[in-house]
Formats: C-alpha cells, sequence, structure tokens
C-alpha cells in the first residue's frame, strides 16, 4: 500500500496544484467584469459535448488498455507489441462514424440550441477538434497507466492543461484576443498535452505503432471484441450521465444556467481531485492483483481508498460551505452564481457517497466480472437521463443535482451489494463514522463560532480553524494509516524529530 499512497500523494499534489490554477481561471471566468455567464456556460457545454464524442468514439478501448495490458507486457516483446496500434485503428474508425453523424444530425442541434443556446450552435463545430484531441490524449493517458505513469498523466491532465488555458484567459483579459479566438484556442486545449506524453513516452522507448497481429491478440481475439463491445456502452451511459445536466440546462433554460450549475460542479470537482489519482495508481495494481487472485491485495485497497477518498472529500466539502456567499461576495464572483449554491451541496453529497465507497468500479471493471460494471452503468443512465431532464424542466437548475443525488446513490448501493455479497468485500470500519463525526463537529464549531464574521478575516479565520479541529482530529484518532507516515515525515523535514533521552 506504501507503492500506492507515495504515487498517489505525488499524483494529487499535482492535482491540487492545477486545481489552484484552475481556480484562477475559474475567477476570471466568473468574474463579472470579464467574462459574462452565456461565454461561460459555452466552455462549459464545449467540455462536455467533447467528452460524449470521445465517448462515442473510442468503442471501448480505453478499457481494453486497461485490462489487457499486463498479458501484453508479460508475453510479447515491446516491438511486437500491437495493444496501441490497434487501440488508434478502433478509435479512428469511431471518430469518424460519429462525426459522420454530428453532421446528418445538425439541423436538430439548431433547432434544439438555437432558442436559449445560440453560442453553442454558433461554435458547435469547433467541439469536434477538441473531442479529438481529448480521444487522443486518454487512448496515450490509458496506455501510459500500464508503465506506470499515474503522476505524469496527473500532472499533464490537472496542472499543464490548465495552465494552458489560464494563458488564454489572460490573452482575452487584456484585449491581445477577441472571445471568438479565444474558443477557437480553448478547443485546441488538449493538443498540447498529447503532445508532451507522446515526445515522453518516445523519448523513453515506450511508444511504437505495431500493426501487425501479435499471438496475444490471436489467443484474446473474442475476449477483446467481447470487451470492446460491451465497454463501449459503459463509456458512453456514463458519458451521457455526466453531460446529460448541461445538455438539458442548455436546451431547456440557457447557457447562463449551464455556466452557474459548471461552477458549483467544478467547485464538487476539488472533492474528486484524489479519486482521479487513485484510480491513475490503482487500476494496473488491481488488473494484476485479479490476476495473481490476490485478494487480500484488492480487499487492503478497497477499504484504504475508501476512508482516505473520505477523509478528503468530507474535509473539502466543509471548507468550501463554510465559505462559499462569503467567497463569492468577497472576489468579485458574479452575484447569478450564489444561484448555485445548493446545486453544490447535493452535488457535494454525491461525491461524498461516491468516493467514500473507494474504487469499487474500478475493483468490478478489472475482475472478470467487468460486465456486471456495464449493467449498473446502464441502471444509472436509465434513472439519470429521464429524472434529470423531468426535473430540470419541472425545477430548474437544481433539478440536474436531484437527479444526481438519487441516481448515484442507487448506483453505488448497487456496486457495494454486489462486492459485498459475491466476495465478503466492503469499504467501511469504525473509522468511517468517527471521521463523519469528526467532520460535522468541526463544522458545527466553525459556524456558529464565526456566524457574523464577514470578509477576509471571516474567510480566514472559519477556515484556519477547521482545518485545525479536522486534522487534529484525523490524527489523534488515527482515522487513517496512510495519513501516519506522511505527518511523521514531514515532521522530520522541519526538524520535529523525537529526541532520545540521555541517560
Amino acid at each position: 500500500m506504501s507503492q500506492i499512497r507515495k504515487r498517489s500523494l505525488k499524483a494529487t499534489s499535482w492535482i491540487y496544484a492545477g486545481f489552484l490554477i484552475g481556480a484562477i481561471n475559474t475567477y476570471f471566468l466568473t468574474h463579472k467584469n470579464w467574462f459574462s455567464t452565456d461565454q461561460n456556460g459555452l466552455t462549459r457545454a464545449m467540455i462536455e459535448v467533447s467528452q460524449l464524442i470521445f465517448a462515442f468514439s473510442t468503442l471501448g478501448v480505453t478499457s481494453f488498455l486497461y485490462k489487457f495490458f499486463p498479458y501484453y507486457q508479460d508475453n510479447v516483446k515491446p516491438r511486437e507489441n500491437d495493444m496501441l496500434g490497434i487501440a488508434l485503428r478502433v478509435a479512428m474508425i469511431g471518430f469518424i462514424i460519429t462525426c459522420a453523424g454530428l453532421y446528418l444530425i445538425e439541423p436538430l442541434i439548431v433547432r434544439k440550441f438555437s432558442a436559449n443556446s445560440i453560442l453553442l450552435v454558433e461554435y458547435f463545430f469547433w467541439i469536434i477538434p477538441m473531442a479529438f484531441c481529448v480521444l487522443l490524449y486518454n487512448l496515450l493517458e490509458a496506455y501510459s497507466f500500464g508503465f506506470d505513469k499515474g503522476v505524469l498523466t496527473s500532472l499533464l491532465r490537472e496542472t499543464v492543461l490548465r495552465l494552458y488555458t489560464l494563458v488564454i484567459i489572460v490573452l482575452k483579459i487584456f484585449g491581445l484576443i477577441d472571445f471568438h479566438t479565444f474558443i477557437i484556442l480553448f478547443s485546441l486545449q488538449n493538443a498540447v498535452i498529447v503532445i508532451i506524453l507522446a515526445i515522453h513516452l518516445k523519448q523513453e522507448g515506450k511508444l511504437w505503432l505495431v500493426f501487425k497481429t501479435s499471438r496475444v491478440t490471436k489467443k484474446f481475439r473474442k475476449k477483446i471484441i467481447a470487451i470492446l463491445a460491451l465497454t463501449f456502452v459503459v463509456i458512453i451511459v456514463n458519458a451521457l450521465r455526466t453531460s446529460i445536466d448541461g445538455l438539458v440546462l442548455a436546451a431547456k433554460q440557457n447557457l447562463g444556467k449551464v455556466g452557474i450549475f459548471g461552477f458549483a460542479a467544478y467547485m464538487v470537482s476539488v472533492l474528486q481531485a484524489p479519486f482521479r489519482s487513485i484510480v491513475a495508481i490503482t487500476v494496473p495494481i488491481l488488473s494484476r492483483a485479479w490476476k495473481q487472485k490476490d485478494f487480500p491485495e484488492i480487499q487492503r485497497i478497497y477499504q484504504r481508498s475508501s476512508i482516505n477518498l473520505l477523509t478528503f472529500s468530507l474535509f473539502i466539502f466543509f471548507l468550501i460551505w463554510l465559505n462559499y456567499n462569503q467567497g463569492i461576495q468577497f472576489f468579485g464572483i458574479n452575484p447569478e452564481y450564489l444561484e448555485g449554491k445548493w446545486v453544490f451541496f447535493i452535488l457535494g453529497v454525491v461525491a461524498i457517497v461516491e468516493l467514500g465507497t473507494g474504487v469499487n468500479g474500478q475493483i468490478i471493471g478489472t475482475s472478470v466480472f467487468w460486465r456486471f460494471e456495464l449493467w449498473t452503468s446502464l441502471l444509472l443512465t436509465a434513472l439519470i437521463i429521464p429524472l434529470s431532464y423531468t426535473l430540470t424542466v419541472k425545477y430548474g437548475i437544481i433539478g440536474p443535482a436531484v437527479a444526481n443525488l438519487v441516481s448515484f446513490s442507487v448506483y453505488n448501493f448497487v456496486r457495494f451489494w454486489f462486492l459485498w455479497k459475491r466476495f465478503n468485500m466492503q469499504p467501511f470500519t469504525s473509522k468511517t463514522l468517527e471521521v463523519m463525526s469528526i467532520a460535522f463537529i468541526s463544522y458545527a464549531v466553525c459556524y456558529y463560532a464565526f456566524l457574523n464574521m464577514e470578509g477576509l478575516i471571516g474567510l480566514f479565520v472559519r477556515s484556519a480553524l477547521f482545518v485545525v479541529l479536522y486534522v487534529v482530529g484525523i490524527y489523534v484518532r488515527k482515522i487513517t494509516p496512510d495519513l501516519m507516515p506522511v505527518i511523521d515525515n514531514l515532521k522530520k523535514r522541519f526538524g520535529f524529530k523525537k529526541q532520545t533521552p540521555k541517560l
């Protein structure tokens, strides 16, 4: 577990560095003087639609790269490894088919979005190059995971990508480019990290394209086709459930509502940063553990991921919730974004539920029961799409958040139940209740003690006290075994070494 801890901490540090840059980006995009809510909503809608195009284009090859990498690495010489070649060919076919479909449904897109979201219609086809670069990066990222490059890919996706976005935002703010040029450059943001990752893999001698069929491909041909077919559906339904909120808001409300919802969702994404780093590190380890039938290791990863992710998510959630209103007012963010406060709360609870159940999806997805992940994803989509549409029409911006809460609660319970019944694995311990109690008590003390304190002083005092109460509570109660070595290491670095008594 120390291997996972060290690498996931490195990945998480890069992710939070990225979130710091992302926070600056969000500040600029939401400030009342620089971007309108519609313009910010357009950037959010472009990201969501590009993810949807990527999902249809991939045809399941990312899961193929995750699942079969150990088999290729152990049984095929590097220069005969046709794994990446297969993935690229399949993905290019999928991308061409998807683009042809978009061209055919262009009249429908115009009809659905022209009334409330004209900017999305105007810039829709700039989403195609954006989606193509997203597709290429996801393929290289999945391939890189097998070489233990999770830290590097986290750096590129979370930090370098946001740094590029910051640069073009600053260019727009200072009038060096207009909004039209900004959107074109925004659509090409993933091209930068594709180039960097490809160059790195090439320099290390780990990037090669082989189109001659290897013996591993011949042996597992039927299983590869099966996993491509079934996980293709999983990827699509996952993309649909993440994109449906923004698309319904754009069609039924306006891009401004998409921007407000996106702002709240971004705040929630700060909670989820450790999850992405842990997934990047644990997927290859889980794949090999299933191959070796190392069930104790899988159970250990399950419980450790649960308590670590729950601890992080509760900490960030209550820290933001303590300061939501005051933060928007103090930093000059457009007051319209206050409408997203309860969207953040509900989506935050969804994130806590999902992270608190650990890497259950990755455990199922890397096992021989990966088809179950398909059925649960279908269940999630069957719940979230009609709920999101109905509740958005009826309740506006709060509707998609409620739809997420209902759907993801059912989704995670089903996956939890499956692992519990099938393998007698479950993620919770007595520490689960303890960390929740520490979080609630720390929040209540800070909220009621400084209820009427406004401005920068209020933001600082509430945050500082909450951090102290929460971290001390976690440390004293030894909530997570992975925190203790980190704190002990920090003590040593800052000179707080335990003194040996003189005799």
